[in-house]
């Protein structure tokens, strides 16, 4: 969400422009995405860590933040998907 304003440039692109390509947008909402992932799972984390005893709390680390994260990834996958079906069939 900062990167932009702090590096002057998109560190998702930066980082993954050699293995996929996007369109710009795609490129911006991507980022935020994964900023605001962050930042849900950080106040999640949060939450649980003042509001539950402890033994909760690393529950929820293992298995709780593990599993949204899994969730994320597979989502953006799904999402990702579409533009690397148009770079395939633009290949052909």
């Amino acid at each position: 969400m900062l990167s932009p304003f702090l590096f002057k440039k998109n560190l998702m692109r930066a980082l993954l422009q050699e293995k996929i390509a996007l369109p710009d947008p795609a490129w911006s909402k991507l980022n935020l995405a994964w900023s605001a992932f962050f930042a849900v799972l950080g106040v999640v984390n949060l939450y649980v860590a003042f509001n539950y005893s402890t033994d909760s709390w690393v529950n929820f680390k293992l298995f709780g933040a593990t599993g949204m994260m899994l969730a994320f990834v597979l989502l953006q996958s799904l999402w990702l998907s579409k533009y690397v079906e148009e770079d395939k069939k633009e290949n052909q």
